[in-house]
């Protein structure tokens, strides 16, 4: 039997826990609603200048004079992304550390065959897509290939051409086994560490076909020593509206290069509409968008909805593509 001085111990109790949660819930009501009060710090697992460091502070300069407030870059690269990656979703979920995430730092759990991380997507907030890095099939300008359909007529007779990628984790890797896939025809993947010692040994003709990124050959395609066949991108890409997209050879994308901006699980939805309105705006700036199209880097924007719905998609496609390569349990 409960005695009056218990009683009016629990009554104390029952009022401090109901005071306590009101405080804590006006405290975050108002965080929200007065956001962003103070400076903001956007992660980036890449290293200091290269062209997603570029976009990132192209981005970071916009949305300062957006939301009135100091918005720093902080470089965090390493660990196949995913330092930076779980910087972000170990942050305290209050809007002011947020992330520019690729598809690795973004849902690492996909990747597990390549590397593990301590996250996983469902640690993290998706805010809104912002830039698709492009990818490309590129030849020596000089090539007898003018066109995929070239390549693969080519690999048809002549079976193992040798395709420089960026590993089997990578884009370029899933696209051209895909392509071979559904042309029944083999090529040769040559991994290398990114596009800066991809584009010589394409030039010296030590491959003869290569994905670089657009902005490692930007200058050699414009000198017409390369040749762009094709974007891996879903649609084609505003300073190259000639070169074909994977889609319009009739081959499907599993996923496209995606840098979007991520809070930490728990980032209150009022911070996450602010911030989507934020660069909503800012992606639709043609002073931004000629800003960043000088980097080779596609403005790609997606609302918060729609990218949920796209990360998902790109989700189920890969691990349905690393289960067949068998780099995933059945």
């Amino acid at each position: 039997m409960i005695t009056g001085i218990s009683r009016s111990c629990w009554w104390l109790i029952f009022v401090a826990v109901i005071s306590t949660a009101s405080i804590l819930c006006g405290s975050n009501l108002f965080a929200a609603s007065d956001y962003p009060s103070r400076p903001i710090t956007l992660i980036v697992p890449m290293p200091p200048g290269g062209v997603t460091d570029l976009s990132a502070r192209a981005l970071t300069e916009s949305l300062e004079k957006s939301l009135g407030k100091p918005v720093t870059v902080l470089n965090k690269p390493g660990g196949g992304y995913t330092i930076g990656g779980n910087a972000v979703a170990t942050a305290k979920p209050d809007g002011y550390t947020l992330g520019l995430l690729n598809v690795a730092a973004a849902q690492p759990e996909v990747f597990t065959y390549f590397y593990k991380a301590p996250y996983a997507n469902k640690d993290l907030k998706a805010v809104c897509r912002v830039f698709g890095p492009v990818l490309t099939i590129s030849v020596k300008y000089d090539a007898p290939w003018n066109s995929v359909k070239d390549l693969v007529e080519y690999a048809r007779k002549n079976p193992g051409l040798k395709v420089a990628t960026h590993g089997r984790s990578g884009l370029s890797y899933v696209v051209l086994k895909s392509i071979a896939k559904k042309e029944n025809v083999t090529f040769s993947d040559v991994p290398y560490e990114g596009g800066s010692p991809m584009v010589p040994a394409l030039l010296g003709g030590h491959v003869p076909v290569g994905c670089p990124a657009y902005p490692d050959a930007s200058s050699l395609i414009e000198a017409k020593k390369l040749k762009v066949l094709a974007v891996l991108m879903e649609k084609r890409v505003a300073w190259a509206p000639d070169v074909p997209s994977i889609p319009d050879l009739g081959y499907k994308l599993a996923y496209e290069s995606y840098l979007g901006i991520f809070g930490p699980k728990g980032l209150p939805d009022e911070i996450v509409a602010t911030l989507n309105r934020a660069v909503q705006k800012i992606a639709a700036d043609p002073a931004f968008q000629k800003k960043i199209y000088a980097t080779y880097t596609q403005v790609n924007y997606e609302p918060t909805s729609v990218y949920e719905r796209s990360i998902a998609q790109y989700r189920d496609n890969l691990t349905a593509f690393f289960k067949e390569e068998g780099m995933v349990s059945k």
